[in-house]
């Protein structure tokens, strides 16, 4: 009874939101549909206001250059929470995201000229082989890595599997066991073959996606590029789009160069003092760009005592139902390994240390840090809302992550920082990046032996921040503000936000229409 009444209050909850009619009308009202064209675009038919808006606005720009047909990629597949029961499940697939796809296909219909393609369209005879190839794949599946390495008809899949179980499940580490992890392993192979045949026979010149994890994102992704489409993400914080390649495929920015590059600027001096004007205010509690994911910042002001962390490690906790894989060449598949490698190493090497966990953690995350508590007896913790900055004054040694912003900050604080994974602050002294378990449970051995001094941190720190977040020229800087300020008014729309005008105003930036003519150029 008490799933049926969630199920109900589910649906009333899709049938009653109207905050997407503004938006709606606006699109419809532009009527540059051009159906008989075979210059094809394909958007992703997200249930998000930003991404509806976004992509509306930008095909309808492109429709004033060239004449093109734009499709709508339908992603619904999986739900949270879903594999809780065969009721869950059945309600799921069968009555929820019926009912989402219903209206979201709708709005989107306002720019859109049909469907290209749905994730959970159903095909009786293929979908039965695709479930015994996934039972087949499922059953030999003998650890983790070779999870995430897997491929499925010459696509890299694995790790948008790994992470739509921690999401989906929703579950802190992958159970190899569990009948969930067939289920996503035939969706995989669904997907693929869905991704294939469209991408194949319809030949898109254009893919703009919202993100590039989990199966639902990923796989399109990944299938486009194989087959030369141009793909455009808009997931970051940083930049207004992202080209996607089969290179970088994932919708973070790329920071490879950022050192060499910042060595070649002119005034380097105005782009330091810029930067620590940026980070000084986030680290007095502000909210940056580059931050305004984050519901509540690390650096809030707080009247909690702080813990003594002299000399000690702080390892700061990522929410671990979050795709770990959202940056390349992570060490372990999940937070959960990670941390769980991380304090028995400390343990064993008899370093002091102290956990905090992440300020902008899922409520599920508490169930997580409990069995750890009860894995690891006498835990040092540290409130969330004891500040980052309060924790450095404090004399903490060293910083423990896997990829957080948190390694630049506390270098500008003149705390070192170990990680392990491809992270941004890459190609920085600040942070040292183990390449290997074994390379990483010895640094943490020697937490505090980083070889530059905290002048030199501090000033990597903000080259770092300065590459990542303002390193762009005025125009686009213009642009991806102009982005944001949407973004941000979406997440709290009513009726009465004048979305459509925040549009206009950002076509006519010059940025905006830079970018229009990136995405519509011939290929090289």
């Amino acid at each position: 009874m008490k799933q049926v009444k969630k199920t109900i209050q589910a649906i009333k909850n899709i049938l009653s939101s109207d905050v997407q009619k503004t938006l709606h009308q606006y699109f419809k009202g532009l009527n540059n549909s051009s159906s008989n064209t075979n210059t094809l675009v394909l958007v992703q038919c997200v249930e998000d206001l930003y991404y509806f808006g976004l992509f509306g606005q930008i095909t309808s720009s492109l429709r004033e250059k060239n004449a093109i047909r734009v499709e709508q990629f339908v992603l619904r597949s999986l739900r949270i929470g879903e594999s809780k029961s065969l009721f869950s499940f059945l309600i799921s697939r069968y009555l929820i995201n019926p009912i989402h796809n219903l209206k979201w296909i709708g709005i989107y219909h306002s720019f859109c000229d049909g469907v290209g393609y749905k994730n959970a369209s159903w095909h009786p005879y293929t979908d039965v082989i695709d479930c015994y190839r996934a039972w087949q794949v499922w059953k030999n599946l003998t650890d983790k890595t070779e999870l995430i390495k897997l491929q499925l008809d010459g696509v890299l899949v694995g790790d948008l599997i790994n992470d739509s179980f921690l999401r989906f499940k929703p579950a802190p580490t992958v159970d190899l066991h569990d009948n969930y992890l067939l289920v996503l392993i035939w969706q995989a192979y669904r997907d693929v073959r869905r991704a294939k045949a469209y991408f194949l026979q319809r030949k898109p010149i254009l893919y703009l996606t919202s993100y590039s994890t989990y199966i639902q994102h990923g796989i399109p992704v990944r299938v486009a590029l194989q087959q030369g489409v141009r793909v455009f993400s808009f997931g970051n914080y940083q930049e207004f789009a992202k080209q996607l390649n089969l290179n970088d495929w994932v919708h973070t920015k790329n920071p490879d160069d950022y050192a060499k590059e910042f060595s070649l600027l002119n005034h380097q001096d105005e782009k330091l003092a810029l930067a620590e004007a940026a980070l000084a205010k986030r680290l007095s509690g502000g909210v940056d760009n580059a931050t305004a994911y984050m519901k509540k910042s690390a650096y809030s002001q707080s009247d909690l005592p702080v813990p003594d962390v002299r000399d000690a490690v702080v390892i700061f906790l990522h929410d671990f139902y979050d795709s770990p894989h959202v940056y390349r060449e992570m060490l372990f598949p999940d937070f959960w390994e990670w941390i769980c490698f991380t304090i028995e190493t400390l343990q064993n090497a008899h370093i002091a240390f102290f956990i905090k966990p992440h300020p902008n953690q899922i409520n599920l995350s508490n169930d997580v840090l409990d069995k750890l508590q009860q894995r690891y007896s006498g835990l040092a913790m540290i409130p969330s809302g004891v500040s980052n900055k309060q924790l450095a004054d404090a004399g903490m040694a060293c910083a423990v992550t896997v990829y957080g912003t948190v390694a630049h900050e506390m270098a500008y604080l003149g705390i070192p920082t170990i990680a392990c994974a491809h992270h941004p602050h890459i190609c920085f002294d600040f942070c040292r990046t183990a390449k290997s378990r074994e390379e990483y449970a010895q640094f943490l051995k020697q937490p505090a032996q980083i070889g530059i001094d905290k002048t030199t941190m501090r000033e990597q720190s903000l080259r770092f921040y300065y590459m990542h977040n303002l390193n762009l020229t005025a125009e686009m800087a213009e642009l991806r503000d102009a982005m944001m300020k949407f973004r941000m008014i979406c997440e709290h729309a009513s009726s009465e936000a004048n979305l459509p005008e925040m549009l206009q105003n950002m076509t006519s930036l010059s940025g905006y229409q830079r970018c229009l003519e990136k995405m519509i150029a011939p290929n090289d």
